[in-house]
């Protein structure tokens, strides 16, 4: 899935939410859609280093429970 960095006022720190087209505008990062692979990018500072600054991502794990891909990739 991927993820994308929201736009935020001066002085509030970005929040991170899922993007479930994958073609919203922005900087992205992508993770699989599983909990144990947020859990270790969060412990990892993942997203962070991805966006390259503080990020919100509280939302997240909500995020993921509701996340149902819209692609479909041929292998």
């Amino acid at each position: 899935m991927r993820l994308v960095r929201e736009s935020a006022p001066d002085g509030v720190v970005p929040r991170v939410r899922v993007d479930p087209t994958g073609s919203a505008p922005g900087r992205g990062a992508w993770l699989h859609p599983d909990a144990s692979c947020l859990d270790l990018a969060l412990r990892r500072g993942g997203p962070a280093r991805s966006f390259r600054g503080r990020v919100d991502t509280g939302l997240l794990a909500r995020d993921l429970e509701a996340f149902e891909p819209t692609r479909t990739w041929n292998r």
